[in-house]
């Protein structure tokens, strides 16, 4: 009886750390954005890295009104495929095989999965905000490895992952003072554990060659 009792206490200790589960199938919620056919389609067997990102906005609802903005000639705007609230809820917002527009430079191959977290919100460019503000909840770090667990599961060329702020380092100017630049991407920043997620996803944290 002790025995019993003992592993169950281990089990439920594993459990709060976020080590069991992480091969469960996620439960993704469909909310495609109103333009997502006309984004360009791809064969999945192009992917080969996925790229996390911060919303750098308050909540869902932000994220998604940022995502159905129309900002291109081709009527579409930016957004990733997936984006994971704070309680580990997971919509996608673009089909895997559709290029997103999240990554300059980095779309064609590349999956794109958005955290919402506040990052800079809402002074993104001004010089007295330039740290992030707000860690990720372990219910969304742990949405986020089963996700990218699922990913690696149907997308076996995927063997690469990095954040935004790696693969976008370009400057821009300050909203205070324009002779002082600072980072247009600093997501998903230094509350973002690392160390936890590349354990648990086994990809390499590396910019691959560009094709």
């Amino acid at each position: 009886m002790k025995k019993n009792i003992t592993i169950s206490l281990i089990l439920v200790l594993l459990t709060n750390c976020g080590w069991i589960g992480f091969n469960t199938p996620p439960d993704i919620i469909d909310n495609k954005l109103p333009y997502w056919l006309k984004l360009g389609a791809r064969t999945t067997d192009e992917l080969d890295m996925i790229v996390i990102h911060a919303t750098e906005l308050p909540d869902m609802a932000e994220a998604r009104f940022y995502g159905e903005r129309v900002l291109y000639g081709d009527q579409t705007g930016a957004s990733g495929h997936y984006y994971i609230d704070r309680d580990g809820t997971i919509i996608q917002y673009v089909p895997d095989n559709r290029i997103a527009n999240h990554t300059s430079g980095w779309n064609s191959r590349t999956l794109g999965i958005e955290l919402i977290n506040l990052g800079r919100f809402p002074n993104w460019y001004h010089t007295d905000y330039q740290k992030m503000q707000e860690p990720y909840p372990p219910d969304q770090i742990n949405a986020l490895i089963i996700l990218v667990n699922e990913l690696k599961s149907r997308y076996p060329s995927i063997k690469f992952v990095n954040g935004h702020e790696e693969l976008d380092t370009r400057l821009v100017p300050s909203d205070n003072n324009p002779e002082i630049l600072v980072s247009r991407k600093m997501d998903p920043g230094a509350y973002f554990p690392w160390k936890k997620f590349i354990e648990a996803v086994k990809l390499i944290k590396k910019i691959p060659n560009k094709k």
